[in-house]
């Protein structure tokens, strides 16, 4: 474990962009860390990384699922009453040194839940609960985004009349959930019947960006220093011209560095941050949303894990909000 911990500071010191300390491996050797959403793509990815270091990794998610993790716990969803407890419960028991969120609709509970955890002696890797409430609701986001000079879609929720939306927006037209969900339950119209039909409720609709898309991956300390930052181009969705990014590359993009981090002070967020962003035909950068947690493809951008680690060990993630 000890050796580990060391090659992660030696290439993250690399940056020059905070300092180390000699005994922060011993600080953290044989800890327990508890993962939740285990299933998802983002919690498997920190299931691996975590258990590539020798960690003792708890996983937790709302249904049974197989993870190659140490102990599984299924709990509610973070929607019902009985998740705060459930989860309460489990670090009681297990006594993790580290809790990652990887469920967005967990995050903002698990925020306001953050000094009751920490006073188990469990780091918790969050924002705070409002820029989590806004992150999380695609609308706040275009809607603060776009007041502070962050290009973003033309957006409407639903319910503006369709027929607004028809006459304002070309074809395709895109709609997601407004809170959560990531890449899934999104849809593309290709004419009006389509949307006409749609009768989801829940959803916001937005001009549909055409151009390469980005995953912007950050871990930001309780002061707001980004630690590190990588670009991922996205070169293959799910589903085709939208989805979760199948495969990526690391890209160096000073100009979606920047663009990133604007957004990110924005909001005051601290933790790992995943941004989805695109370019307009003029190669404008768009964002489209905003996940205050680790991102799918976190593997890819493995800095933003060790950042998160090494923070961990230094009282860089406590107190990060009052």
């Amino acid at each position: 474990m000890k050796t580990e911990i060391m090659e992660i500071k030696l290439r993250i010191k690399k940056s020059e962009t905070y300092p180390f300390k000699e005994d922060d491996a011993m600080k953290i050797e044989g800890l327990p860390v508890l993962i939740t959403g285990v299933g998802g793509p983002a919690g498997r990815s920190a299931v691996t990384y975590f258990i590539e270091k020798g960690f003792t990794v708890i996983g937790t998610d709302i249904r049974h699922v197989e993870a190659p993790v140490d102990f599984f716990y299924k709990v509610p969803a973070a929607s019902e009453r009985s998740f705060p407890t459930s989860l309460i419960e489990i670090i009681k028991k297990e006594k993790p040194f580290l809790l990652i969120p990887t469920v967005t609709e967990e995050l903002h509970t698990i925020s306001r839940l953050r000094k009751v955890i920490e006073s188990y002696g469990c780091i918790v890797p969050v924002a705070s609960p409002d820029a989590i409430d806004i992150a999380n609701d695609k609308l706040k986001t275009v809607l603060i985004m776009a007041g502070n000079g962050i290009s973003v879609p033309v957006s409407f929720d639903d319910t503006t009349p369709k027929e607004i939306i028809i006459k304002t927006l070309n074809f395709p037209i895109i709609s997601k959930p407004r809170v959560g969900r990531g890449g899934r339950c999104v849809t593309l119209y290709w004419n009006p019947e389509e949307l006409l039909k749609e009768r989801r409720t829940g959803l916001i609709f937005q001009e549909f960006i055409p151009g390469e898309a980005f995953g912007i991956n950050m871990f930001i300390n309780r002061n707001g220093d980004v630690w590190s930052y990588v670009v991922l181009k996205k070169t293959a969705l799910k589903d085709g011209l939208i989805g979760n990014a199948l495969e990526v590359e690391r890209v160096k993009r000073d100009d979606l560095e920047e663009f990133g981090i604007r957004a990110a002070q924005i909001l005051k967020l601290t933790g790992p941050v995943d941004m989805d962003v695109r370019l307009k035909d003029d190669g404008t950068p768009v964002l489209l949303e905003i996940k205050s947690r680790i991102g799918v493809n976190v593997l890819s951008a493995v800095e933003v894990l060790d950042s998160l680690l090494i923070a961990s060990t230094q009282e860089e993630l406590s107190a990060a909000y009052s």
